[in-house]
């Protein structure tokens, strides 16, 4: 019989494309570990049990503090129809999540990503799904209107960002997880 591989899933939405940088470059990794890995857009018509995994990422970008509405919207609706949170949230034994999210900061820096993190892991943590890891990664402004908090913000100049800098740190996190769970997941884990 074939041994079977852990199943990750890199859940998320983005609006500009740094959120997206993040998801490719976790999925790669995970793929790299030997993990079945699926890359999954959130959209309305997205269906899909998140519990199924035995890893899973949740991504999106910070909008005044917390995940996009379209973001929301879809996390609740899994709550309502697949996702029935039981009273304390019994923790599934084979699933693992983590949250990630990027964020430009301009008025209060990482700060206005701890929220946005923390709303993310919720949705995770009443399916069962115990969150392991939080990342909040820099992300330009792509609005024209906004180009000026790509410089003048608490973080300084964040163009160009997440940079190759910013994605080696995820990738070098996320090894560092599936090492820290390797004894817990199916199948190899090469890292």
């Amino acid at each position: 019989m074939a041994e079977q591989k852990f199943r990750a899933a890199v859940l998320f939405w983005s609006a500009g494309g740094n959120t997206r940088e993040v998801a490719d470059t976790l999925h790669d990794t995970l793929k790299e570990c030997g993990a079945r890995a699926d890359m999954l857009e959130i959209e309305p018509s997205l269906e899909v049990d998140y519990r199924d995994y035995n890893l899973v990422f949740l991504g999106a970008p910070v909008y005044r503090f917390l995940p996009p509405e379209p973001v929301r919207d879809f996390l609740q609706e899994q709550q309502n129809t697949k996702v029935k949170v039981a009273p304390a949230a019994p923790e599934r034994p084979d699933c693992w999540g983590a949250v990630f999210c990027t964020y430009g900061g301009p008025h209060t820096g990482v700060g206005e990503a701890i929220p946005a993190m923390k709303c993310l892991g919720q949705y995770l943590e009443h399916a069962g799904i115990p969150v392991l890891e939080e990342w909040p990664v820099v992300g330009e402004f792509h609005a024209e209107s906004r180009q000026h908090m790509n410089l003048e913000g608490r973080l300084g100049d964040i163009r160009g960002r997440p940079n190759q800098s910013d994605l080696k740190e995820v990738r070098e996190k996320l090894c560092g997880l599936v090492r820290r769970l390797r004894n817990k997941l199916p199948g190899s884990v090469d890292v």
